[in-house]
């Protein structure tokens, strides 16, 4: 809820979630909807959207220093370089009129039907720059540290999660520093403030008892003019008092609010600072979620408690003033009431307890579902090519069946919290009253007496029942400020660092002497910290063939599941069925490893699958954990990870990563990286944005850019971790030759490889074995010294034996063409940078962005999915039974007043009917509460129901060009303003919408003449109203756009950190993370600010409503005693009851249209998500029946964008019909497929057309773009084949298996019978078991079958805790090949009949590789293999060969026959695959 600027209401219940309310001691609920709302709000991962070369121009206009004048078109915008509010005089400070051009900017905009964009916002504050107030944290941070050097112990996040037992102390400090002096002075507002609303009630008793004087006839009419009139001087003390108090409040909220948003942007600057030089072996203790956790849920929780500091001295400082105004109204009774306060207190604080342990269980839930969510949307590609939506889909409703269980749980609590706050009032000022009737002699019971004490009353429950909320939150953001403090602990990347003997130095100088060295001397390298210990599953092979874990089978017997076995293992909460557990010290990975590289040599190191090789590079770099040895580092650094890492941004900037740009040497990189071809195809060339993890680039083309950036960068030192591995014979053999060899001749190259043909041409070898090195030298030593590279390089030459003798004396016929060949290429790459900058149209779509107000048909879709409009008419009508309610209580007590010598009736009458009222008052509360967040809940069910479903339907053109974190932002932050604040703020509004009814109809009754007033006054209202509406809205829009790409480039800098300290680019990410966030907290200013602004003008035009009030009363009583005879007329007690709504009115104003702004903006969640669910495109059917109704609902059954449903429609809309035994052969027939990406992009396949006999293994080659992997994904459908060119006509099946057509089949029926291992292994968090199993399909003995198989079952028997060894997020922790190696077990276990191999072994040595292609033949004996493969070993056994050239089959025959021709395309691969054996053309100079 927003903050109240003024008291509640009387009777008013508390107004949100404890877990995200800030509520100040005078009952006002204040403003806490920072950008991730909640204190346990879900995580919102990862969202990747532009890149720091990508930030708009406008970020750092608010930093801009020379002024200037905005565009003709944009009149009331500021001049850029002028600074607003720090210009501003006093009184514009004060009432908030320097804000003035946004309010104008936004009105002149919203007539023309536009809306606020970043440019038009008022520029941010020097003091609320990220940069300024991270550095402040920082120095601070730092200094604390010294202070205090003992450090406890870094624990894992995920450990801390509900400690409070840590220290906080620096990030106290810290955040002390960034708040300042400002802080303390809003301290000091904040008491005048308090002091001018003890006047109120003060003043409501002095003007009423003027009233009562006048019509008693006490005032004479010879008295002094400022006697007889002494309620005008009231009434204009009252205006004048409320004003005051309106003034300072939003003065001192804005101070605070302030204070909070900038101890949030300094701990997120402090944690992003800090994950850039984050130690590796503690980054693998950490999940993104939970890094992403500390800067978008904690700092917010730091966030949130920084205003309620004051709360915490202010809540005693009121208790003391309200009670002694009680005391002088009623005297010693009032104790009475306080008492029962106090008693009624721990309750409410047992309910909030209750609530906060609710949301922390839910949040668990939350986490899980956000988490798996993300999973599956990082994997997509893979969840439908295993066919795996449905699994998914109820693994995520199960985690949303146990979160909305705890949601509907909270709501319980919450309709009895506000229930019980509503009649509470009632029930004190009962008690209190009852003492003083029947305690105090001649007690007063008029008018004045008890509304003056009912509004002190009012007042006082608020610092006495909120206390335990602002304690609860203290208690929260202890615990957030404990996780960052130790995250900010956390071990980091040291130069020089001294480990128990082990010494690790860098020196980046390029003029230092021996720059370029790589010297490791008797290393032993750790992946993970060796004095750490970790949980081990006891473990026994029964036999040599299969291993099962003793802990999970008896597990099993005892009913429990594998997940739950591995949770309390990893709690060490071992069950009693028998498991048992050891804890294992970290084995080194690379024992006593010495070796030496020279400044410009170029040293390869070569090894089996997970023998340490990318550990080796990992080490030099100093991301791993050095247990003792010395490694140095000498000069300038450069790197291309096995992995690459891929920006999204231009592929220029990929390249340059940072650095000036020099066209010369720019294009000798992409020529000798082979990149000029690539470009050509590339629709904007180098200008081509890449979509997130390279999404739109070929494997071999990401490794290629990878490099090219090694490369640019001239650097001393060049380390490649398998940079070849992806990349065909050619291509790979001239990026060795003319980049590797060549361009970065006289560099110290480190390289590991597969590609055993190019060691030959290095200076020396590194060998890599059972964790050490085997040998080490050059390779005219080692080739023949019977050694490991002796052995492998006779595996390799066997493996070509056969390939040598099917192309002898084949060379010269080919020589010619192979020339022509190469001129062409030439001539291709000549094409210069200004060539390639073409226009770039951008890949990734722009985040839709709904422009003015929230369409009606938003909140009509909100209330179907509750239930319909009669449900809601439902609780609606419960509001108004509760309003009706509320007036009944306070006009009781003005027909107790009438009735003051109890005349009409007695006390006890008076008292028992007012103590009902109360309760009832708390029935009604509870019902319309609970009814209305039960209507919430079924709302939110029923849109992530469709949500969920929408997008694990949606084509994989949709994930291509939408980033993943904006997606998975609907699933977090979207879903869960719908569950927690929409209906939060919809209670609000109804309730705030008709309180103002009831209080304005309330004065007009007793004075009509404020009807009159009143009119103006409406005017006015609404003109500030819209104003305020037209900027609140569009700030708040503008602010969620702006957040994705703070959380993106943190998401992709943890991707990258090895990258980014490799190159030293550390500040550079730095800035453009400050940048980011200052354009995302510049949005949140303006609609912080744009809150101050109304709340000032509201509240004054309240306090003219409540002076009017007054006034008009003490007029009636005046003129109702012109003679100073008394009167029998009671209007005392209605001037009682108007003054009390009066004086709430002051605040209802304000939060109606607070409350309608903050429930349009928390329906801009509802609309974003609704986008998802009704305007994406979806997938075809996944089963045939559903194919024919799709077909037969269809509008137009015809339209060639939809495959499927044309080929239905054209068979006379029926689907194809096969046994359950399809394919039973696996004949697959391909006839004049085409296919293209998206719409508006060129055609992949062209018009390929071939036929592949059952049961054959077809290798497929050809060069980066010729459409292998695309032929792939069309077999699977994942993309629809293209029917545009048909001319409306479906004559044949482009796809056909088994005489099937594949277009006519269900997607899940047609994915779920074919076989693929990927080129990009995808793997989840978990175990070893969950990622080859993920639905706990199989036997641990089947799994463990698979294991051997697929060549892993060795390696996973050691580590710790075998098939419940973890996996860390991506499989970060384990090797490219071991991915690739248990993707294939994946395959293993799912037998089929057409198996799809997309370069599975790309990453894997020779031997293993050839292990692999004999598991595959023996493991799917019959079956059709398709294998795309750049290494010709890989396919020479196969059946025949598709060479793919330009989309369409360039060739296609059994090996032998093409090898036969030598001027065949598959000839002159293998030639050339060869000549990288034999020496080829790479020499250094």
């Amino acid at each position: 809820m927003t903050d109240s600027n003024s008291g509640n209401p009387p009777n008013m219940p508390d107004s949100k979630l404890v877990s995200d309310t800030i509520v100040t001691t005078d009952g006002k609920v204040a403003d806490t909807s920072p950008p991730i709302e909640d204190m346990e709000a879900p995580p919102q991962p990862p969202v990747v959207e532009p890149t720091i070369k990508e930030l708009p121009s406008n970020t750092s206009s608010a930093s801009s220093t020379s002024a200037a004048e905005p565009p003709a078109d944009a009149p009331y915008r500021y001049k850029i370089g002028r600074m607003p509010e720090e210009e501003a005089w006093f009184l514009s400070r004060t009432f908030f009129l320097w804000a003035r051009p946004l309010f104008q900017r936004a009105s002149y905009l919203a007539k023309r039907g536009q809306a606020l964009e970043q440019d038009d916002l008022l520029p941010l504050p020097t003091q609320d720059h990220g940069g300024v107030l991270g550095n402040t944290f920082e120095t601070a941070w730092k200094k604390a540290v010294q202070e205090a050097p003992t450090q406890v112990t870094s624990q894992k996040l995920s450990e801390l999660k509900g400690q409070q037992s840590r220290s906080t102390a620096k990030v106290r400090k810290a955040v002390g520093a960034v708040i300042g002096r400002a802080f303390w002075l809003a301290g000091f507002i904040k008491v005048v403030n308090t002091g001018l609303q003890f006047t109120f009630p003060l003043l409501l008793n002095a003007i009423l008892s003027f009233i009562e004087d006048t019509q008693a006839g006490r005032i004479p009419d010879d008295a002094p003019w400022h006697e007889q009139y002494r309620g005008y001087l009231l009434s204009v003390l009252l205006f004048v008092f409320m004003a005051s108090k309106a003034v300072t409040e939003n003065v001192y909220f804005h101070k605070v609010y302030r204070s909070g948003y900038q101890s949030r942007v300094a701990v997120s600057v402090a944690v992003y600072n800090k994950s850039l030089r984050l130690a590796n072996a503690e980054r693998q203790d950490t999940t993104l979620g939970e890094l992403i956790n500390l800067m978008q849920v904690d700092a917010t929780k730091i966030e949130m408690f920084v205003p309620q500091i004051h709360v915490l001295w202010d809540g005693l400082l009121q208790i003391t003033g309200y009670m002694t105004i009680l005391y002088t109204l009623i005297g010693w009774p009032c104790f009475v009431g306080l008492a029962l306060m106090l008693v009624s207190g721990p309750m409410q604080g047992i309910i909030m307890g209750k609530m906060f342990g609710e949301n922390h269980k839910m949040v668990k839930f939350t986490d899980k579902r956000v988490k798996t969510t993300n999973e599956a949307l990082q994997g997509i590609q893979c969840v439908k090519m295993y066919t795996w939506e449905e699994s998914f889909y109820q693994e995520i409703s199960k985690c949303r069946d146990g979160e909305l269980g705890h949601l509907k749980a909270i709501a319980y609590l919450r309709a009895f919290s506000r229930s019980y706050m509503s009649a509470l009032p009632g029930l004190v000022a009962v008690v209190s009253f009852l003492a003083y009737a029947l305690a105090v002699p001649d007690a007063n019971v008029s008018a004045s007496t008890l509304f003056a004490a009912l509004a002190a009353f009012d007042q006082l429950r608020f610092p006495l029942l909120f206390y335990p909320m602002a304690l609860a939150q203290l208690s929260q953001a202890q615990v957030s400020a404990a996780r960052v403090e130790n995250f900010l602990g956390m071990k980091e990347v040291g130069k020089g660092e001294v480990r128990e003997g082990a010494l690790y130095t860098r020196v980046n100088d390029a003029t230092t002497e021996g720059a370029g060295e790589i010297a490791v001397d008797n290393a032993t390298i750790y992946w993970a910290d060796p004095n750490v210990p970790i949980v081990k599953n006891q473990s026994s092979h029964d036999d040599d063939s299969s291993v099962s874990s003793k802990s999970v089978a008896s597990s099993r017997k005892s009913g429990q599941s594998k997940s739950t076995v591995k949770e309390d293992l990893m709690s060490g909460e071992l069950s009693a069925a028998g498991s048992e557990a050891e804890l294992v010290y970290p084995k080194p990975v690379l024992e006593n490893v010495s070796f030496e590289v020279k400044p410009g040599e170029l040293c390869a190191v070569v090894g089996r699958v997970a023998s340490g090789k990318s550990t080796l590079c990992s080490s030099v770099l100093n991301e791993t954990i050095l247990g003792s040895g010395n490694v140095t580092l000498k000069g300038k650094v450069a790197y291309a990870a096995q992995s690459p890492w891929i920006l999204n941004a231009t592929l220029r900037d990929n390249i340059l990563f940072g650095l000036p740009m020099d066209e010369a040497k720019y294009r000798r990189v992409l020529e000798a990286c082979q990149l000029s071809y690539d470009l050509e195809l590339l629709e904007q060339g180098d200008m081509t944005e890449i979509g997130e993890r390279g999404i739109n680039l070929s494997g071999g083309q990401k490794q290629r850019v990878s490099v090219a950036r090694a490369a640019y960068a001239d650097a001393e030192t060049i380390i490649l971790d398998d940079p070849l591995s992806a990349l065909d014979p050619e291509v790979g053999k001239k990026l060795f030759d003319e980049c590797v060899v060549k361009l970065m001749h006289g560099k110290t190259r480190l390289l590991v490889t597969n590609q055993l043909q190019f060691i030959q041409f290095c200076d020396s070898i590194v060998a890599l074995g059972q964790g050490r090195v085997l040998e080490q030298g050059s390779y005219e030593h080692l080739s023949l010294a019977g050694g490991e590279v002796q052995r492998i390089l006779n595996e390799l030459a066997a493996g070509k034996e056969s390939v040598q003798e099917s192309t002898n004396g084949k060379d010269k016929k080919k020589k010619k063409s192979k020339d022509k060949k190469k001129a062409k290429a030439s001539e291709t790459s000549s094409t210069t940078p200004q060539d390639m900058q073409k226009e770039n149209t951008g890949l990734v779509t722009k985040e839709e962005r709904n422009v003015g107000a929230v369409a009606a048909s938003v909140y009509g879709n909100y209330m179907k999915s509750g239930g319909g409009y009669l449900k809601f008419f439902v609780v609606y009508f419960a509001f108004i039974l509760s309003a009706a309610n509320g007036l009944a209580s306070v006009s009781w007590v003005s027909f107790w007043t009438s009735d003051a010598n109890y005349e009409k009736n007695s006390q006890g009458f008076y008292l028992g009917m007012y103590g009902l009222i109360a309760v009832t008052l708390g029935v009604v509360t509870y019902v319309r509460t609970y009814l209305l967040v039960r209507f919430g809940v079924d709302a939110s069910e029923k849109i992530h129901g469709d949500l969920l479903k929408s997008i694990l339907n949606a084509p994989q053109s949709f994930f291509d060009t939408t980033p993943i974190g904006r997606i998975l932002s609907r699933f977090s932050k979207d879903l869960y303003s719908i569950d927690v604040e929409l209906a939060e703020y919809l209670d609000f509004f109804m309730f705030m919408s008709l309180q103002v009814v009831v209080s304005l109809g309330t004065i007009m009754f007793v004075t009509p003449w404020f009807g009159l007033a009143i009119l103006p006054l409406a005017v006015i209202y609404i003109n500030f109203l819209n104003y305020f509406r037209n900027v609140a809205r569009e700030t708040k829009r503008l602010e969620s756009v702006s957040r994705s790409p703070v959380y993106a480039q943190f998401s992709e800098t943890l991707g990258g950190l090895v990258t980014i300290r490799a190159f030293g680019q550390g500040t550079r990410f730095m800035d453009g993370f400050e940048e980011r966030v200052d354009y995302n907290i510049r949005a949140w200013y303006c609609n912080r600010m744009a809150d101050r602004w109304l709340s000032v003008r509201l509240e004054i035009v309240g306090a003219i409503c409540a002076g009017l009030a007054a006034i008009f009363a003490s007029n009636v009583a005046i003129s109702g005693a012109g003679s100073g005879a008394p009167s029998d007329s009671n209007f005392a007690s209605l001037a009682g009851l108007s003054l009390t709504f009066a004086i709430s009115v002051t605040s209802l104003l304000n939060w109606c249209v607070r409350s309608f702004a903050q429930l349009e903006a928390a329906m801009n969640a509802c609309e974003r998500v609704l986008h998802y669910t009704e305007a994406i495109p979806q997938e075809a059917a996944r089963t045939s029946e559903e194919l024919e109704r799709q077909a037969a609902d269809s509008q137009d059954p015809r339209d060639p964008s939809s495959p499927s449903t044309f080929a239905v429609t054209a068979n006379g809309g029926k689907a194809e019909s096969f046994s359950k035994q399809w394919p039973d052969k696996g004949a697959i027939t391909l006839q004049n497929l085409k296919m293209r990406y998206r719409k508006d992009t060129p055609l992949v396949l062209k018009g390929l057309s071939v036929s592949i006999n059952g049961g054959e293994r077809i290798g497929v080659v050809g060069r980066t773009g010729s459409g292998k992997s695309s032929l792939l994904l069309t077999l699977l459908r994942l993309v629809e084949p293209s029917l545009d060119d048909n001319g409306g006509q479906y004559n044949e099946s482009p796809i056909s298996i088994d005489g099937v057509d594949t277009l006519r089949v269900g997607l899940k029926e047609l994915r779920s019978r074919l076989g693929i291992i990927p080129q990009n292994p995808v793997l989840f968090s978990g175990t070893i078991r969950s990622n080859i199993d993920p639905f706990d399909e199989y036997t641990d003995d089947q799994i463990w079958a698979a294991l051997e198989k697929c060549g892993m079952k060795t390696a996973v028997v050691e580590m710790p805790g075998m098939l419940d060894a973890t996996v860390s997020e991506y499989g970060e922790n384990l090797s490219a090949g071991s991915r690739q190696m248990l993707v294939l077990g994946r395959a293993l276990l799912k037998q089929c009949r057409i198996l799809l191999l997309d370069e599975a072994t790309s990453s894997v040595d020779y031997e293993t590789d050839r292990e692999i292609q004999r598991t595959i033949r023996e493991a799917f004996p019959g079956c059709t293999v398709l294998t795309i493969a750049h290494r010709i070993n890989t396919i020479m056994d196969s059946d025949k060969i598709l060479v793919m050239k330009d989309g369409l089959a360039a060739e296609f025959a059994p090996p032998q026959e093409l090898l036969g021709d030598a001027n065949s395309i598959f000839a002159d691969i293998v030639r050339h695959s060869n000549q990288d054996n034999e020496g080829g053309e790479a020499k250094e100079d």
